[in-house]
C-alpha cells in the first residue's frame, strides 16, 4: 500500500466508468466463450451484436468473418479478463491456423453494451512479424491467475498509475519513476527478455535504457483493471521513427510502429509482471481505436 500513493496525480485525467451493471463479469465471460466459438466455428451469424458495431483486426476495420475468421482453428491456451465497471473483456492466448496448424499469438478484447457486444478488437501476432516469437511457451505464469492477499492489494487508479508510469518511463528511457519490483520480469511474445543470460537481457529496471529508440508512446488505454489479482490491461503504440541507430541498439534501425497489448502484475504497488502481445506494423499505423 505505501508504494501506490506518488503515483497516483499521475492518472488524475483517467475517468472511472460507473459499474455497468447490464453486463456484471458472468455476462462478460459468456460474451466471450460465444465470440470464441464463432470464430472457431467460422461462424459469426447468431452473436448478439449491437447495432453500432464495430471491429478491426491488427488495427484494420474488419468484418466478422473475414480475417482469423477464415484461418482460426483451435485455442490451445486462452485466458480472460474481464471488468465489468468498463464493460469489458480480454482474451490473450494461442490459436493455431491453417493446415500446418502453424501457432500465432492471439489477443481480443471485446466490449459489451446492453448485453451486446459493441466492440471487438483483435491481434494476431504471427511468426515473422516480431523478433520475439515463441507462443510454444505461452500461458506457463500462474499469476494472471492468482489472487492477492489483501495487505498486497492496491487501488483501481494505483494500478493504471504503475502501469502508465511504465509507458512514460519507455518514453524517457528512464527507470525512475516507474515502480519497479525488485524481481520484475517481462515476457513479449512468450520470450523472456529480461535477466535472460542467453539474451544477455538485464533486469527491468536496467532495461529501460534500451528503449531509446522509442520517441513516443502513444493511444494509451487501460480497458480492464483487476483489483483482486492485481492486474491492469494496457493497449498502446510506440512510435519508432528509424533514426539514431547503432550498433549496439540494432531495434532502432527498422521505421515502424509496434502495437502492444500488454498485462501488468502489481503487487504492493509494484509491477512484478509484464506479459507483451506484440506485432511490428508500418509506421504511422493507428490500432483503429
Amino acid at each position: 500500500m505505501r508504494f501506490y500513493s506518488r503515483f497516483l496525480a499521475l492518472l488524475s485525467f483517467v475517468a472511472i466508468p460507473a459499474l455497468a451493471q447490464t453486463c456484471p463479469k458472468a455476462c462478460l465471460l459468456d460474451a466471450m466463450n460465444q465470440y470464441v466459438e464463432a470464430l472457431l466455428a467460422h461462424n459469426p451469424q447468431g452473436l448478439p451484436l449491437a447495432a453500432n458495431f464495430k471491429a478491426t483486426e491488427n488495427g484494420q476495420p474488419t468484418k466478422l468473418g473475414e480475417g482469423i475468421w477464415q484461418t482460426a482453428k483451435f485455442t490451445p491456451f486462452r485466458n480472460t479478463l474481464a471488468d465489468a465497471q468498463t464493460g469489458q473483456i480480454v482474451l490473450f492466448g494461442v490459436v493455431t491456423e491453417g493446415d500446418a496448424d502453424e501457432k500465432a499469438a492471439l489477443f481480443i478484447r471485446l466490449k459489451v453494451t446492453g448485453k451486446q457486444i459493441s466492440e471487438s478488437e483483435t491481434l494476431v501476432a504471427r511468426k515473422g512479424a516480431h523478433p520475439a516469437f515463441r507462443p510454444d511457451l505461452m500461458g506457463k505464469n500462474p499469476v494472471w491467475s492468482t489472487v492477492l492477499p489483501a495487505d498486497e492489494q492496491v487501488p483501481r487508479a494505483a494500478l493504471i498509475a504503475a502501469a502508465d508510469a511504465y509507458f512514460t518511463g519507455i518514453e524517457k528511457y528512464s527507470a525512475v519513476n516507474v515502480p519497479f519490483h525488485p524481481e520484475c520480469q517481462r515476457i513479449e511474445n512468450g520470450v523472456q527478455t529480461t535477466n535472460n543470460p542467453e539474451r544477455r537481457s538485464p533486469s527491468c529496471a536496467a532495461g529501460m535504457r534500451r528503449f531509446s529508440y522509442i520517441t513516443k508512446v502513444r493511444n494509451r488505454r487501460y480497458p480492464i483493471v483487476d483489483v483482486a489479482r492485481g492486474i491492469v490491461v494496457g493497449i498502446v503504440v510506440f512510435d519508432v521513427p528509424g533514426e539514431g541507430a547503432d550498433a549496439a541498439n540494432p531495434l532502432a534501425r527498422d521505421k515502424r510502429n509496434l502495437f502492444l497489448y500488454e498485462m501488468f502484475k502489481i503487487e504492493n504497488g509494484r509491477i512484478r509482471n509484464i506479459e507483451a502481445y506484440m506485432t511490428n506494423m508500418p509506421f504511422d499505423s493507428s490500432t483503429g481505436w
